[in-house]
């Protein structure tokens, strides 16, 4: 039976090495030991292994990121919009213009399945090409039942065909031009909510001035904990205006934004003990944001913190992990390294419900990346650099897909 032994790592995340430097053997899918590389030898005779033997003397190994806030699946491009706040137009005022969401939900409807299909396999074999092995995707570009389906379909397809292991999100993102608010909020939650649970994990809600408010987000949500979806909130990025008590009073399991949170709802997220607070400094960049995410006053839950890159065509079209690594550092002034790595790892694996991947240990899944650094604190420093030097998922080595679907 073959395998994989990674040789000599200079570091492996989060595993101490009072021992020297330790190597890893991988059996099938699976971490078999992280032992000195004589240990590993041993154990691989045992089970009648022949592993594949990779040199990591040059190579930090950390677990694959998982990234678990995407709007990966999309069509069409904003590029100008970026041009437009650098002019100080705010994103609401861009969405008030019919841009925005609006602009990419136009070019969504006008994509054909196999496009959007086409799109998000790209993306994927990007995302993996950086070392992310696990991904969440959120539909929220059709804003009608056809359209939604169709992006969730998408979406399932992938996560069938691709090697990314992908989570799929229905996110009721805003209301459509020219719709009556409550009767599409009827609609969502008597027809879509109901046709797509075999489709999506999660429900995900888009709580801000303008777009949905607490009220209109409660009934939402409460089609979705009936439905059997795990709940989710885009909330508190531009105005506070109580997705955090909503998001306590329904059990919501992650809120994602943060960039204005009251202290009495920072220690409302801390005593829950459940909530994940999600971070995305890209998006806050790319916006331009006068907010910043108040990731600080939470730092007493470093266990339930994540970063993410909330990649998407409008707001964040950055997909790098150790981009948004670089940005936590920059962004937040975050001073400490291990805390950013679980925050891209562990802690957005445990979020999205898996136990089996996001640290270094027998047992778990090996998905892995190995780093041309001298340490895993080098991760933000060089984060704007091509470091990756192999990724590994379900214990083999990554190589291109793109085009190579059967």
């Amino acid at each position: 039976m073959s395998g994989l032994l990674l040789v000599d790592a200079r570091e492996i995340f989060a595993v101490a090495q009072e021992r020297g430097r330790l190597s890893i053997l991988v059996e099938g899918e699976r971490i078999a030991a992280v032992a000195p590389l004589a240990e590993c030898e041993r154990l691989a005779a045992e089970k009648r292994l022949v592993p594949e033997r990779l040199d990591c003397s040059t190579s930090i190994i950390v677990p694959g990121f998982v990234d678990c806030h995407t709007h990966l699946v999309f069509a069409g491009s904003r590029e100008n919009e970026l041009y437009m706040r650098a002019g100080r137009s705010s994103y609401l005022e861009i969405l008030a213009q019919g841009g925005g969401i609006y602009s990419t939900v136009q070019a969504v409807r006008a994509a054909s399945e196999e496009q959007l299909y086409d799109i998000g396999w790209r993306h994927l074999d990007q995302a993996l090409s950086l070392g992310i092995t696990t991904t969440e995707i959120k539909s929220g570009y059709g804003l009608d039942l056809a359209t939604e389906e169709k992006m969730l379909r998408v979406i399932d397809r992938l996560r069938q065909d691709h090697p990314v292991d992908i989570v799929s999100t229905f996110l009721v993102h805003t209301v459509p031009r020219g719709h009556n608010r409550q009767d599409y909020i009827d609609q969502v939650i008597n027809e879509m909510i109901p046709a797509f649970r075999p489709l999506a994990d999660w429900l995900d809600i888009f709580v801000e001035r303008g777009v949905f408010d607490v009220v209109e987000s409660r009934q939402l949500l409460q089609a979705g904990k009936a439905a059997g979806y795990r709940l989710g909130l885009h909330t508190n990025q531009m105005h506070d205006i109580g997705g955090i008590g909503l998001a306590l009073e329904m059990g919501v399991q992650h809120v994602d934004h943060l960039e204005v949170l009251s202290d009495a709802d920072a220690q409302g997220l801390i005593d829950d003990g459940h909530i994940y607070a999600v971070f995305l400094p890209g998006a806050e960049i790319f916006t331009f944001s006068e907010h910043v995410g108040q990731i600080h006053k939470l730092l007493s839950m470093p266990e339930r913190l994540v970063l993410s890159s909330d990649f998407n065509p409008g707001s964040s079209p950055i997909l790098s992990p150790l981009l948004v690594a670089a940005m936590a550092v920059w962004r937040y002034r975050l001073t400490d390294p291990d805390l950013i790595l679980r925050a891209l790892t562990v802690n957005p694996a445990r979020l999205l419900g898996f136990a089996d991947r996001g640290s270094i240990a027998p047992g778990q899944r090996a998905d892995l990346v190995c780093l041309d650094l001298a340490n895993s604190a080098q991760i933000p420093y060089f984060g704007t650099l091509n470091c990756i030097q192999k990724v590994i998922k379900n214990g083999r080595i990554a190589e291109p897909t793109t085009g190579k679907r059967d």
